[in-house]
């Protein structure tokens, strides 16, 4: 059985995802990774596949952090700046920066002393702190 070969060479993705850093580090007004892709030459989602399929290649690994930190930190000063859209700013940094709602409830124990408790819902990562 013959395999068919990968499109996408470690060659390849690095010169693409610094070609992105580039345009991004370049456009000031990027805020959302999706923009980038309307003039590439393949759709958003190879972006997701070559962070995991590259991931122990430092050299891809570093400048896809890069390209998502820079990012983050847009969109977040955008919506604390309201120069973007509240409710777009919390979906895309839930959606694309593992942010979380935190949840506090306050219960009562036995004695009926009241007991505040912060839940923070995580994808188990301990560096998932950001609020």
């Amino acid at each position: 059985m013959i395999t068919k070969p990968k499109i996408y060479t470690e060659k390849y993705v690095k010169k693409q995802v610094s070609s992105i850093l580039d345009t991004v580090i370049s456009n000031k007004d990027i805020l959302y990774i999706g923009e980038l892709f309307e003039e590439l030459p393949f759709p958003r989602q190879c972006y997701s596949e070559w962070a995991n399929d590259f991931k122990e290649i430092r050299k891809i690994s570093d400048t896809i952090k890069r390209i998502d930190s820079i990012l983050e930190s847009r969109v977040n000063v955008a919506g604390l700046k309201g120069k973007a859209n509240p409710t777009m700013v919390i979906f895309n940094l839930k959606n694309n920066y593992n942010w979380k709602d935190k949840v506090e409830q306050e219960l009562s124990n036995p004695d009926g002393n009241l007991k505040t408790i912060t839940i923070i819902k995580t994808n188990g990562s301990k560096d998932n702190t950001s609020t």
